[in-house]
């Protein structure tokens, strides 16, 4: 009896994971882990010791020190700058291998993972070959690379629980489906915002309606009653820090809360619609990086422009440097919604026939020479990748 060969996306698995754990082990001990990855070993070591989220560094961060110039605390709570209670699942890992190093192997394993799932997901609807590229392009953006090789994040989780939530989705396993949704919340106060997208193109493509309209619920009031009741808990920094840092444009104070900034927000729109377009010229930058690995197929896929929508909606209303740039680890969330619309697209999905079911319309070929441009993307990607001049990717290529 002839054995199956193994599919050919596992040896871009493969490669990705060796070359990714390679770099960032080395980047770790030759002493160029930063401050962002002491933060996260001192949240899992505390946590291993039963002092759950406490860090002195998040606490040099906090509005007690920045704004009341008080002195860094040992048992700081970091839950009220970002609430991750999902850090937990991998706690035991820590525990059994306490150290940095750790991280680095957590994090890109979780990465790793996620393109697999994707190539699970994209198999639902389009081709071995179409499927494989897209594995591939996943690997090869800019927005997976980079932050991949960079300090250990939360946000590197959300490739792997977005797709393993649409790929339950699609099978109907609506039980993991709502596990996933949980675990999706509880990576970060701000992740709802992707949940969200979710619900809503289910509403607008009439797929599950109900579901849409209950993710989007859930999602909202998640998010509101988090960041307003639960995070001031531990401390202030949502409202006199992150959300003025962040969206300090549309406050009024010293301090906002989330409630507070939605509403000048909607009673301000002709500033919110300038804070979407500007500045222009970074605008469609970031958007054409986004694109770019994937063949810019994202740009014409509805659902992409849906689902992804709201993560970059929240990127493009914020300020700071950082939020417009694609190989730090806030662009991670915008591709897992720029992915399935590019397979929905691959299956036949486009503007006209959005609200048709996806079983009724006819999934589209590779041509070689759309392949080739494709592969060509991916190159370039994985060029500009090299070549940026963030400081966390020049840390790992140092030895170049």
């Amino acid at each position: 009896m002839k054995q199956d060969k193994l599919p050919p996306v596992l040896i871009y698995v493969v490669i990705f994971l060796l070359i990714t754990l390679t770099l960032g082990l080395n980047r770790h001990y030759s002493f160029f882990s930063s401050y962002d990855q002491g933060i996260f070993n001192q949240v899992f070591w505390n946590g291993t010791h039963g002092n759950f989220f406490q860090s002195s560094l998040s606490s040099q961060l906090s509005t007690n020190v920045v704004h009341n110039g008080e002195v860094p605390t040992v048992n700081y709570h970091r839950l009220g700058q970002h609430f991750t209670p999902a850090l937990l699942i991998w706690l035991p890992i820590y525990y059994l291998f306490p150290s940095p190093a750790t991280l680095i192997v957590i994090m890109v394993t979780l990465v790793t993972a996620a393109g697999v799932v994707l190539y699970i997901l994209a198999k639902q609807y389009v081709s071995n070959q179409i499927a494989t590229m897209i594995t591939v392009s996943f690997y090869g953006a800019i927005a997976i690379f980079g932050p991949t090789l960079a300090n250990f994040h939360d946000i590197s989780q959300i490739p792997l629980l977005i797709f393993s939530l649409l790929l339950a989705m699609e099978k109907r396993w609506w039980w993991l489906f709502g596990i996933l949704c949980l675990l999706i919340l509880a990576v970060r106060e701000d992740s709802g915002i992707s949940l969200f997208g979710i619900g809503v193109y289910l509403i607008l493509s009439k797929r599950y309606p109900k579901i849409g309209i209950a993710l989007c619920s859930l999602s909202f009031i998640y998010i509101i009653g988090l960041t307003n009741l639960v995070m001031p808990l531990f401390s202030e920094d949502i409202s006199k820090r992150f959300m003025i840092e962040r969206f300090g444009q549309y406050a009024t104070g010293e301090k906002a809360s989330t409630l507070d900034i939605i509403w000048n927000m909607i009673s301000n729109p002709w500033r919110l619609i300038g804070e979407i377009l500007t500045p222009f010229g970074a605008t469609i930058k970031y958007l054409g990086g986004q694109w770019l690995p994937f063949a810019f197929i994202p740009a014409i896929a509805p659902s992409s422009w849906i689902i992804a929508g709201f993560p970059l909606l929240k990127l493009f209303l914020a300020t700071g440097k950082s939020v417009l740039a694609l190989n730090i680890r806030y662009a991670m969330s915008v591709a897992p919604g720029l992915l399935y619309g590019a397979i929905l697209w691959w299956g036949g999905q486009s503007f006209q026939n959005f609200w048709q079911p996806m079983g009724k319309l006819k999934p589209r070929k590779l041509l070689p020479k759309f392949q080739r441009f494709w592969v060509y993307c991916i190159c370039i990607s994985l060029l500009l990748t090299f070549t940026s001049s963030n400081t966390e990717l020049s840390r790992a290529f140092y030895f170049i």
